[in-house]
């Protein structure tokens, strides 16, 4: 199974109000993982792809329900003391938790979907013209344009038949491709501590506090290993009842025999898993394929392709081109400044 690797921006989440201060002190007192906020006012919503009341739903309703959850399975384990980052390596490993990891995963990536977003401007329709040079000539390069890019992860979004994740990735060549997860698979862990040598990357997930993270070091990562093989359910019970049906945590991608979902170029991971696409993946962006997104926001069951039409116009590309910077440094730019 190839490596993935993560970037997590803890400059991404704010404190809650004044007032709900006295709850969350509480709160602390008994759970591990608290929520904080996105940075951007989730009262506001998210322009005309999220409405408050879904954008509130997503950010905090669903997110604090998988803290929930997640505190009661790590009760009396060592996961306890462990944030939902290193909760994920270590569940990961074990059969046993599989409850726990899907609750700590699902956490992570609503967490980095959620900072994916940025509110529209008032005089632009999206946030296009924050793409930089070095990654729009690589879209240019993999996809032919941006709106090949677009289609194909639109595509990938409404060929998924249940929820998931879409996610733009790049290797460490620089290349870039559009990969799927179902149900709660992550591509936000693998490698993750040889990423934070090489950027610094904090550990911080919308939802977690910020405190608790900054407390506790980052295990080393298991090495990589072939495809996760898919384990049973947890027998452990919990006072909370489960918002998803227990899942394999194998990463899943479409059948080999359609291979529009990635960038031309790219190799198919699941042909050989010990010849990966690159020797690491970095997630770039992600979107959420779930029905409680779009049926909150008002586009009714059947509305997964208005509600991608829409996931267009709030994409912060200012911060995907960071990430790609991060870690594929424009060397053609560097070499100009020498």
């Amino acid at each position: 199974m190839h490596r993935v690797a993560s970037q997590f921006v803890a400059g991404s989440v704010r404190r809650v109000k004044p007032s709900s201060r006295a709850v969350i002190r509480t709160l602390q007192a008994r759970q591990l993982h608290n929520r904080v906020l996105p940075l951007y006012d989730v009262e506001n919503g998210m322009g005309d792809f999220l409405p408050p009341a879904s954008l509130k739903m997503i950010a905090e309703d669903y997110q604090q329900g998988l803290l929930d959850r997640l505190n009661d399975e790590v009760k009396d384990t060592p996961q306890k003391t462990k944030t939902v980052v290193q909760t994920v390596i270590e569940a990961a490993q074990d059969p046993s938790k599989a409850l726990m990891f899907n609750y700590a995963s699902e956490a992570l990536n609503n967490s980095f979907f959620l900072s994916c977003l940025k509110p529209p401007s008032t005089d632009l329709p999206n946030h296009e013209d924050d793409i930089s040079h070095h990654l729009s000539g690589q879209i240019r390069t993999d996809f032919e344009s941006l709106t090949q890019l677009k289609s194909i992860f639109s595509a990938t979004a409404l060929g998924m038949f249940g929820q998931g994740w879409v996610w733009l990735v790049c290797d460490q060549s620089g290349s870039l491709a559009v990969l799927p997860t179902f149900g709660t698979g992550t591509l936000l862990i693998r490698s993750r501590e040889r990423l934070q040598r090489r950027v610094g990357v904090p550990d911080a997930v919308i939802g977690e506090e910020a405190g608790f993270v900054k407390s506790r070091g980052i295990p080393g990562v298991p090495p990589a290993s072939p495809a996760a093989p898919s384990s049973p359910v947890s027998g452990a019970s919990s006072s909370l009842p489960p918002l998803h049906p227990p899942r394999t945590r194998a990463l899943s991608t479409p059948s080999r025999g359609n291979n529009d979902w990635r960038a031309k170029g790219f190799h198919d991971p699941t042909v050989h898993d010990n010849i990966p696409v690159g020797e690491t993946l970095f997630p770039l962006l992600c979107l959420s394929v779930h029905e409680h997104a779009w049926i909150s926001a008002g586009y009714g069951i059947w509305g997964k392709e208005e509600y991608l039409k829409r996931f267009w116009h709030v994409v912060n590309w200012k911060q995907v081109s960071e990430h790609y910077a991060t870690y594929c440094p424009d060397r053609t730019h560097m070499a100009a400044l020498v």
